[in-house]
């Protein structure tokens, strides 16, 4: 151990050079590995930017479901009604007709019931009344 290290100035740059090719090689190789991680993940990538984007589009698409829904149920509420007051016109309607019909029949068959038939054009009148307000 008494012997020195010597070494030349060629031999000093000689390592320096070889210490600078080593890392350059390692910065080289590193390079290539996280290139080659960056590409294999790119597919995952686009998959998720993909797959976020049709999330946002089921979203607002259940977002407008719902909304359209509650439009077609108070819709529906209010053609359920239309159709309720257009029955319970018509059944009022048939009775006016029937009584009238009725009075009708019984006058042609004895010339009676006169009173029959005005009572019924007086109901008439009424219903029409009524419903033109």
């Amino acid at each position: 151990m008494d012997n020195p290290i010597v070494m030349t100035p060629q031999e000093i740059i000689n390592v320096i050079l070889a210490i600078c090719g080593a890392i350059i090689t390692i910065s080289g190789a590193g390079t290539i590995i996280i290139r080659a991680i960056t590409k294999a993940r790119e597919p995952n990538k686009v998959q998720d930017d993909r797959l976020a984007k049709l999330e946002e589009e089921v979203r607002d698409l259940k977002g407008q479901v719902r909304e359209n829904a509650r439009e077609s149920y108070h819709q529906f509420s209010l053609d359920e009604q239309r159709v309720s007051d257009i029955e319970m016109a018509q059944k009022e309607i048939n009775v006016l007709i029937l009584e009238s019909l009725q009075a009708l029949t019984d006058h042609a068959l004895d010339g009676n019931n006169k009173e029959a038939l005005a009572e019924s054009k007086k109901r008439i009148d009424k219903y029409l009344i009524n419903k033109a307000s």
